[in-house]
């Protein structure tokens, strides 16, 4: 996630990238803490158009549509503290030696997140198998059968030889 925030969606941004928004939190923090009111921002995109990445386009589909809409769900989180940990979150730090654990990575062809999972698996050193579903977007492995289907086959497997008691 944090990586998804400092370098884009398709992890092409430079870090340096990250310092406009990084000064918007600081500012806003600055100016919370002299009595302005908390800004939010949203989860996923509340719009969408031509320019908006596949995959976030079916986030907005999923989280904010009776497809998977939930009413407790906002798309809103707290801009000053959210961004600033996000950005500073690194899923991967550490990888190579904690990551003791057999790995399933399992992602579609065409998602725009799929440098996080060929990252995550050239990088663990354990047991690990890398799947990409031909076809696939991100949110597809949510809720859409054929993709949950062969990510289930694959994961099936996996388990029985990974997890299963001597």
């Amino acid at each position: 996630m944090g990586s998804a925030y400092r370098k884009g969606w398709f992890g092409a941004d430079a870090d340096s990238a990250a310092v406009p928004t990084l000064d918007a939190a600081a500012q806003q923090r600055t100016a919370e803490s002299q009595g302005a009111e908390a800004a939010y921002i949203p989860y996923v995109p509340a719009e969408t158009d031509e320019n908006t990445p596949r995959d976030m386009v079916e986030a907005h589909d999923y989280y904010l549509t009776p497809r998977a809409q939930h009413p407790n769900a906002q798309n809103k989180k707290l801009f000053t503290k959210s961004i600033t940990r996000i950005f500073a979150f690194d899923a991967f730090h550490l990888v190579e030696d904690l990551l003791t654990q057999p790995l399933l990575a399992i992602a579609g062809s065409e998602a725009g997140s799929l440098w996080h999972t060929t990252e995550l698996h050239a990088r663990a050193r354990s047991p690990k198998k890398l799947v990409v579903v031909e076809g696939g977007a991100h949110m597809d492995f949510y809720d859409v059968p054929q993709y949950v289907k062969r990510a289930v086959d694959e994961a099936v497997p996996f388990f029985e030889e990974h997890l299963a008691g001597e």
